[in-house]
């Protein structure tokens, strides 16, 4: 479906105009809003704490609230008990009903509510490929009705990278859905679907491909140039021509052939504007990956990670802040914004763009449409 021609086209046309959303009433209304609606809507923060009175989600109870943040990011820190991470998710969606409460459970190794705490065991990509697609559609039932019951409706998963063995981040764990692109779209169809029906957004990862990767990006920069192939995007390529793909999260991932600057493409508007949405057509929302991991922590200061974000084409950034908490970030990442826009370095038709992104993708898992506008 993408072949090296489609893919470079697209990267080459990276500069122009943006694949935006259908305008509609909710543009006009949207360009009226505050800049702290615009930028806080783009924002999930995560926060120290695994029990539900945690005074790590004092601010965050507060920032919800206020609409300075759109969302909470739990970690594995976070989810240590059952009764922990319900009554946190509970706090927090007492405080804005409408948050994304967002989490990794994909299954196996990255599964943060786990059997040890009372949920259901979910198998790895690989054990799900050999149980047949409706044998892996029903796992994926029952975990989509585990983690909305739980208080989720973010599931930062599935991964549709490629296999390799010897990969340490992906085919290590037996991550993804094996080495065909067909296959790994299959059963990421059947994951989303089922998380979608029971009101869970998924964000399929690590675009454009993080399977045949030496390196982890928790650590470092992961550079892909040596080792990358187009088939790596075919999985993405059928998910969106399938209309399965809502949420797309980049990878903090250096890649020359489609980025000679050498920005991760987390911070690249050639691989994020030009081959996601000018080649491969893409209108849905792209999610960061947390901005706080070793790639993008070690090589820039917040503020051009999350203004660099956002100008690149992410419309919603994950932030752990649990490394070196901040209990301001929010307000200094309003600043940010807002002095990016004055210098020229980011525009408020980005973030207008982005917040109609959050929309659409509100719509896909039917949530409530109160979510659709923006306060008055």
């Amino acid at each position: 479906m993408m072949d090296r021609r489609t893919v470079l086209g697209g990267l080459a046309a990276g500069a122009g105009a943006s694949l935006a959303p259908k305008a509609s009433a909710a543009e006009s209304r949207w360009r009226d809003a505050p800049l702290e609606v615009l930028v806080g809507r783009t924002l999930i923060l995560g926060f120290i704490g695994s029990t539900a009175d945690a005074e790590g989600g004092d601010q965050i109870e507060l920032d919800l609230a206020s609409g300075a943040i759109g969302g909470v990011l739990f970690l594995r820190h976070n989810a240590r008990s059952k009764a922990g991470v319900e009554g946190l998710a509970r706090r927090f969606r007492d405080a804005e009903p409408n948050a994304w409460l967002s989490i990794d459970q994909e299954g196996g190794f990255v599964q943060r509510l786990t059997a040890d705490m009372g949920y259901g065991d979910i198998p790895t990509a690989r054990e799900l490929t050999e149980m047949g697609p409706e044998g892996a559609r029903q796992v994926f039932r029952i975990a989509a009705a585990e983690l909305a019951a739980a208080g989720f409706c973010l599931n930062l998963a599935p991964v549709a990278d490629l296999h390799l063995d010897g990969n340490e981040v992906i085919g290590r764990w037996d991550r993804a859905f094996g080495d065909d692109p067909a296959v790994a779209a299959q059963f990421c169809s059947l994951f989303i679907e089922e998380m979608e029906a029971a009101g869970i957004a998924c964000a399929i990862k690590h675009f454009p491909g993080h399977g045949r990767s030496s390196g982890d990006s928790h650590y470092g920069f992961v550079d892909l140039t040596e080792t990358w192939s187009f088939e790596e995007v075919e999985p993405f390529a059928r998910l969106i021509a399938d209309d399965k793909a809502h949420l797309v999260m980049g990878g903090h991932l250096i890649n020359r052939r489609l980025d000679p600057s050498g920005d991760p493409v987390t911070l690249s508007r050639p691989v994020l504007h030009g081959l996601l949405r000018q080649a491969m057509r893409y209108d849905g929302a792209v999610i960061t990956d947390d901005l706080d991991m070793g790639a993008i922590r070690d090589h820039y200061t917040r503020e051009q990670a999350i203004v660099g974000s956002l100008a690149a084409g992410n419309d919603l950034l994950l932030i752990s802040n649990s490394a070196d908490p901040d209990p301001d970030l929010p307000r200094r990442a309003l600043d940010w914004v807002g002095e990016a826009i004055e210098r020229g370095d980011l525009t408020l038709d980005r973030l207008i763009e982005a917040n109609m992104r959050i929309d659409q993708l509100n719509g896909h898992v039917g949530r409530h449409a109160a979510m659709l506008t923006p306060p008055r």
